[in-house]
């Protein structure tokens, strides 16, 4: 028996594309109610028919989904900042006649009348902007060679269980690409060997020219000394470049280390919190090869926004699984679908590889 209603806290967190596919599928059938939270953007478009701003206290209805409420907010703010700002004006335009004409016995009762009028003014409140993604001048990688990484016939098995044999990839310099495929297929493995994180058992990784790898992953944690804070462990790896304690405050802000969060020791921070962390040290001091596993999974809607936005300026070389189809429609210039031990490439976005894997939508794209 189904229920008839479905709270849902970040229902997406941990949920590999496909799954995420076909649970979004079961919602758009579900015939009860359904209530969550969610900083995917895609998700809560293909879900939501009625949005709830929850801010300043306050808590507005806006009937429609994640993309109709951002216009809808944007266009509410300004509304309500013209009604603040005719309102502000009106109010000094009767102190200032009252403020003139106070001393003028001709005019005692039009001030009085507009004194009066000043105290029955209900003052609006000046409404807050909508919080916008910041924009940050981070530094680029040192350049690489022209073929970032090349793994030539590689086997891995997981004991009996064979996962690749005799794959060859290539991933050129500047590349953006997406590993997308069902569970199971080896994603994490493939971004792994790519790393040096795993050996394979057999054929070669060859790094190209110059290489400074990063590789992110949820589960990693043990780059971040516990005894530092979050500021200092962000100081230190912004050494290189000329990034400034206000500048590397700004950045850990728009990743959710806020005011004396930023003073915290790593060692008592929550695995969400060094997972967000570890993506801030990339991005002060980043790498020319940057490997990334589910990077959005512990961020917000802007903090999602902000990462697209330095991504998007990285002159460097980036390979990245994630189950975020708005954050892959943004980043992905390549896509590798990952199956059957094999991993095809696709030399477009992410709707060129919808179009040319002939899938009819996104979720039999990554499960074929």
């Amino acid at each position: 028996m189904e229920p008839d209603l479905l709270m849902l806290d970040e229902p997406t967190n941990h949920l590999d594309l496909e799954s995420l596919l076909w649970f979004q599928s079961y919602l758009q059938n579900f015939k009860g109610a359904v209530l969550m939270i969610s900083h995917d953007r895609e998700f809560m478009d293909a879900i939501a028919q009625k949005t709830y701003d929850i801010s300043e206290t306050k808590l507005v209805e806006y009937k429609t989904h994640y993309s109709g409420f951002v216009k809808q907010r944007f266009e509410r703010y300004e509304q309500l900042f013209a009604a603040y700002k005719n309102q502000q004006k009106e109010i000094k335009d009767l102190r200032n006649f009252c403020n003139k004409f106070r001393s003028v016995s001709s005019k005692a009762a039009q001030v009085a009348s507009k004194e009066k009028l000043i105290e029955k003014i209900d003052v609006l409140e000046k409404p807050r902007a909508p919080r916008k993604p910041v924009r940050f001048n981070f530094p680029q990688p040192t350049r690489g060679g022209q073929r970032a990484i090349v793994l030539d016939k590689i086997d891995f098995a997981y004991g009996d269980l064979q996962i690749y044999k005799g794959l060859d990839l290539t991933i050129e310099r500047e590349e953006r690409t997406v590993l997308v495929g069902p569970n199971g297929a080896g994603k994490s493995t493939l971004l792994k060997i790519l790393a040096g994180v795993l050996e394979p058992q057999a054929g070669e990784r060859i790094v190209g020219h110059n290489p400074k790898i990063g590789y992110f992953s949820q589960h990693r944690s043990d780059t971040l000394d516990p005894e530092k804070t979050v500021l200092e462990e962000t100081m230190e790896s912004a050494a290189h470049a000329e990034i400034k304690e206000d500048e590397a405050r700004a950045v850990l802000g728009s990743f959710l280390f806020r005011k004396d969060d930023v003073y915290k020791k790593t060692g008592i921070l929550s695995g969400g919190e060094k997972s967000r962390l570890n993506l801030v040290k990339f991005l002060v001091d980043p790498p020319n090869l940057l490997l990334m596993d589910e990077p959005t999974t512990h961020l917000d809607i802007m903090s999602i926004e902000a990462l697209i936005l330095a991504l998007d300026r990285y002159e460097g070389t980036l390979v990245f699984i994630s189950h975020d189809v708005h954050f892959i429609r943004k980043i992905a210039k390549k896509v590798l679908h990952v199956t059957g031990g094999e991993a095809r490439p696709y030399y477009g976005d992410y709707n060129y590889f919808l179009e040319k894997s002939g899938a009819e939508d996104a979720r039999a794209a990554v499960t074929a």
